[in-house]
């Protein structure tokens, strides 16, 4: 079956574990900011919203297909359903490849889509995507996205290095905020929050030296999420 890299055995299903806490997570910010956003009809907090609510779908995505790779069990019942796509061949051709290379490409480009319209919201405080030049790059960026996410098929690491310059300019975009705000504590919260989900990219490009370094991007994940949630909590229950 295909796989994006090798994982350490021990640790299958608990990256399921840390995954499907993430996506309640993205939910719950995403429900918070779409709440905001109703209220005060201000941008920057349905984008938000819509951000996390594509994080959520890549999570999905990545709890279906990392959970057919992990367990047979689920292999039979994906099999019965879509007998075609999972774990036939015919004519040379592996449909169960097809079927594990879209459901990474799904998690890749929603993934990347998250990241990339939140370096867009924090670019600056206002008039955010509302101009119609900022617009008409969005199509330009999703093209490039989609680009990557099928490239990253092929060499993953291309997705995590992606990843990492949008996640290091959304770093430094919180951090100019940062300064912006009277280094207000939350600001740095967020801004430490990216930062450990950019360590936690920068961790998983480089599993081919180690394969431990994907529990440790993993856990750089899930605190990021996790520090995230409770600075959003916060100011947004103020």
């Amino acid at each position: 079956m295909f796989t994006l890299f090798s994982t350490p055995t021990w640790f299958n299903g608990y990256d399921l574990l840390f995954a499907a806490v993430n996506l309640v997570i993205a939910l719950l910010i995403a429900g918070y900011s779409w709440k905001i956003f109703k209220i005060n009809k201000e941008n920057k907090f349905g984008y938000f919203s819509f951000a996390f609510i594509l994080i959520a779908l890549a999570h999905i995505f990545k709890l279906m297909t990392q959970g057919l790779l992990y367990y047979s069990p689920w292999r039979s019942v994906a099999t019965q359903i879509v007998a075609p796509v999972v774990g036939m061949a015919q004519n040379g051709v592996h449909y169960s490849d097809i079927f594990f290379r879209t459901g990474f490409f799904l998690s890749m480009i929603t993934m990347l889509g998250a990241w990339l319209l939140i370096y867009f919201v924090s670019q600056k405080k206002s008039g955010r995507l509302n101009s119609y030049y900022e617009i008409s790059q969005i199509g330009l960026f999703v093209y490039l996205v989609g680009l990557i996410s099928f490239v990253s098929n092929f060499k993953y690491s291309v997705f995590y290095l992606t990843s990492s310059v949008i996640l290091g300019m959304i770093v430094l975009n919180y951090y100019k905020n940062y300064l912006n705000t009277n280094k207000n504590r939350n600001a740095v919260k967020v801004m430490s929050s990216f930062m450990l989900l950019l360590f936690g990219n920068i961790s998983f490009i480089f599993v081919f030296i180690n394969e431990s370094l994907y529990v440790i991007g993993e856990l750089f994940m899930l605190l990021g999420f996790l520090l995230l949630l409770y600075t959003h909590h916060k100011v947004t229950h103020k």
